[in-house]
């Protein structure tokens, strides 16, 4: 059986290239991946990277790439968005503009002044994408990995009633700085987290399943 993804800001210079090799990976599975992109040439790019990453691994994945999402959302089985509405320049006012009067944020994508300003540009444009997942491809199943996490997933079921599941590699990423530090491989280090995106508690590690602490420090 084939399944199919959309993947809508297949320009993102973080998701795009890891998440297409997470599928080329799966070789006893059929996939059609059709990338879009409001900028056409952004989209040519990552589609020629694409189809190279396709040989490389002598790959049957069907690719297909569209500046319309409407174009290709029919029969999608996954729907994953990582849109970064108004790009890097909007991000960097997030974080410039509060600087100005005296707020500091690290990042500016998740809380206070940066993360509302990003808010108002990200949730109208993924209520518009999940209402066209609810009408093109109701039974697909909405990625979210854009951020404001907490607020755009929230958002996006209230507007519309569609399903949406936020997705971070932030917490994976931490395990694998904590194994760093603690002279461990990241593979025999299980964990217990829980909170928002961006604001997560590491509250529970075990090393190979072992619940003395000092398996782990």
């Amino acid at each position: 059986m084939c399944k199919k993804m959309v993947l809508i800001g297949a320009g993102s210079a973080v998701f795009t290239k890891g998440l297409m090799m997470d599928i080329l990976e799966r070789k006893n599975e059929k996939w059609k991946v059709a990338l879009v992109d409001t900028d056409e040439r952004t989209l040519k790019i990552i589609t020629r990277i694409c189809e190279k990453m396709i040989v490389q691994m002598d790959s049957d994945v069907e690719l297909t790439a569209s500046v319309e999402r409407k174009d290709v959302l029919s029969g999608a089985d996954y729907v994953v968005s990582t849109i970064g509405v108004g790009g890097r320049r909007a991000w960097e006012q997030d974080v410039f503009i509060p600087r100005k009067y005296g707020v500091f944020q690290p990042v500016g994508d998740t809380v206070g002044p940066g993360g509302i300003s990003r808010a108002m540009r990200m949730i109208p444009q993924l209520i518009e994408i999940a209402r066209d997942v609810e009408r093109l491809c109701p039974n697909a199943m909405f990625f979210n990995y854009s951020n404001p996490m907490t607020m755009n997933c929230m958002a996006v079921r209230r507007a519309t009633g569609v399903p949406v599941i936020g997705l971070c590699h932030g917490v994976k990423n931490g395990v694998r700085r904590a194994a760093r530090f603690l002279e461990l491989l990241h593979e025999e280090i299980q964990f217990t987290a829980c909170g928002l995106n961006h604001m997560v508690f590491c509250y529970h590690m075990r090393r190979n399943g072992e619940e003395d602490r000092k398996s782990v420090v």
